[in-house]
């Protein structure tokens, strides 16, 4: 029989045992045994500024691999700090685990420091949550985290362990019958409803496959490039999916700021991993035609229909369901070769649009411009693309090219949660084992800039390019010379201030040396900071003419 052994012991082990490697947190009493026992282990644990950029990194770690990130946080105003980030990957059905500390049980109800009701605070941000009240029982609260946070639909799994149950000291009890959960099969539509998606798709003539982040986090890559292979359906990505089939792939016709003109003009959508919020406009015109006849896929029927009632509400796992298809698909594979020569023609019409539009003449750089060389710099070198901000994610959004799961971040949820570049940035890095560039608005990246410190430190390359602008441009028109005024920051300096590289530019023609130095820096495990002058007085079309979407 093992000899006891403390909760924060028996914590780290069970995140081990579960293949967690990596640890996103920020120190506190309450939580101080856990890092301590997860550092002993060997588990590369980051320390990070702030706590909603710890759980913005454990959501970007699951991002950029697919698998559940990790975040650990102290009690009270720690929790509260991440309340954000925690709304945020939980909008965006992000795998991760936040482990909280708490309160004594011994001293609840007396006023202690930092006494908080933490899970009450947490229940509609969440998918799951829990507190673990004995020592004993921690690692299986642990792996019901994991699995809770994995399986299924991803979200947030919260588990809070009281100060004096993580300090405690037990011997976990042996079962005869294996504790734990079983790793699920994949769900698979029923074989009359595998013969209705076939016969509403072949009958079609302009149909399209929109896929989503259930289809990323159902690891459904490979089975939906060989039914778009197959049936010569092309496909649209977004969120999460992007680069699930790469963009240069003759099947795919990019993500949905280039594929919505073939989304709208298409008779028939299987939406695989999406569910019909403000990010698909509702399953609504702009973006879906009215009399379409849309198949809505996912994983959990309480995400089927919504603001959209589908044609053929389907329940299964993406990826298994894309490899039924393809067994019983029909048709030859050039059933739609016109029809997809049409939709990558309107993507690439599309292209050309945001090409010329942000070649419009401006008096200092124009973000569409910049956002364009620095997408280029990162698709060259096969290094994660990371975009934030208001009107700079959707410049970046458009210029981006994804060329494998998990090679480019964004804002994935209909939160808009801005501030997430950086933090995805470090996590993206740190995943790939090489540097990842970052694109971003200067005033998302001012809530999350701190975090530049927590790159130096943990020595992750990242290049970041900001739009400093000086306003927050996507509300300009709302709150008019409020938003814009003369930048006071020199955002180069903070990367120079932690022994990274910075440079401040205020012409086009300086980027591509910038980019060029900024890259030799973060090779070596420095972050560094392109401040890029840009013109107060652009805003890209689409972010003008946003209001009129009714999405906010």
């Amino acid at each position: 029989m093992s000899s006891p052994e403390p909760g924060g012991v028996l914590a780290a082990r069970a995140l081990g045992d579960v293949g967690v490697d990596v640890v996103y947190a920020l120190p506190g009493g309450h939580i101080d045994p856990l890092l301590a026992a997860l550092d002993a282990r060997g588990t590369e644990l980051v320390v990070t500024r702030h706590e909603e950029n710890a759980v913005l990194m454990a959501g970007g770690h699951a991002l950029a691999t697919g698998e559940p990130g990790v975040a650990c946080v102290t009690a009270g105003p720690g929790l509260a700090n991440a309340v954000g980030g925690i709304a945020e990957v939980n909008a965006s059905g992000l795998p991760v685990v936040v482990v909280a500390g708490r309160t004594a049980v011994t001293q609840r109800g007396r006023g202690a420091v930092q006494d908080l009701d933490q899970t009450a605070l947490v229940a509609p941000i969440s998918k799951w949550r829990d507190v673990c009240w004995e020592t004993e029982r921690i690692p299986e609260y642990i792996e019901a985290a994991i699995h809770h946070a994995r399986t299924g639909s991803p979200g947030v799994a919260y588990l809070e362990v009281p100060a004096d149950v993580l300090k405690g000291v037990a011997t976990p009890p042996v079962s005869p019958v294996g504790p734990g959960h079983a790793k699920p099969t994949r769900p698979v539509p029923d074989p009359a409803t595998v013969t209705r998606i076939v016969g509403l798709l072949d009958r079609a003539e302009r149909p399209v496959i929109l896929a989503g982040s259930g289809a990323f986090f159902s690891g459904a890559g490979p089975s939906l490039t060989r039914f778009a292979e197959r049936s010569g359906i092309p496909v649209v990505t977004t969120a999460a999916a992007r680069g699930l089939i790469p963009d240069d792939h003759p099947c795919c016709v990019g993500g949905l700021v280039h594929g919505g003109a073939a989304t709208l003009s298409a008779d028939v959508v299987l939406a695989a991993g999406s569910r019909f919020n403000a990010n698909l406009l509702y399953g609504r015109p702009p973006l879906f035609a009215p009399d379409a006849q849309v198949i809505q896929l996912d994983v959990r029927p309480e995400h089927l229909g919504g603001q959209r009632v589908p044609t053929l509400a389907v329940v299964g796992d993406v990826a298994a369901t894309f490899e039924t298809l393809t067994e019983v698909w029909p048709s030859p594979a050039d059933r739609f070769d016109g029809w997809r020569a049409d939709a990558l023609g309107a993507a690439a019409a599309s292209r050309d649009q945001w090409a010329r539009e942000a070649s419009r003449p401006t008096e200092r750089i124009h973000p569409g411009l910049l956002a364009r060389e620095t997408a280029r710099f990162a698709a060259s070198r096969r290094v994660p693309f990371v975009v934030d901000g208001g009107d700079s994610v959707i410049w970046g959004l458009a210029f981006a090219s994804a060329w494998a799961p998990g090679s480019h971040l964004s804002i994935g949820s209909a939160m808009g949660t801005l501030g997430v570049g950086l933090p995805f940035a470090i996590a993206a890095a740190g995943a790939w084992e090489r540097p990842a560039v970052l694109f971003t608005g200067d005033g998302a990246f001012g809530l999350s800039a701190m975090e530049v410190d927590t790159a130096a430190r943990w020595r992750r390359g990242v290049v970041a390019v900001v739009v400093d602008n000086g306003g927050w441009s996507d509300e300009a028109d709302a709150l008019g010379d409020a938003t814009v005024a003369p930048s006071t920051m020199r955002y180069d300096l903070l990367a120079t201030a932690v022994g990274g590289h910075g440079e401040r530019i205020e012409t086009l023609e300086e980027i591509e040396g910038a980019l060029e130095r900024s890259w030799e820096a973060a090779a070596e495990g420095r972050v560094a900071v392109v401040d890029a002058v840009c013109d107060p007085e652009v805003v890209s079309d689409l972010m003008a003419g946003i209001g009129g979407l009714g999405v906010m």
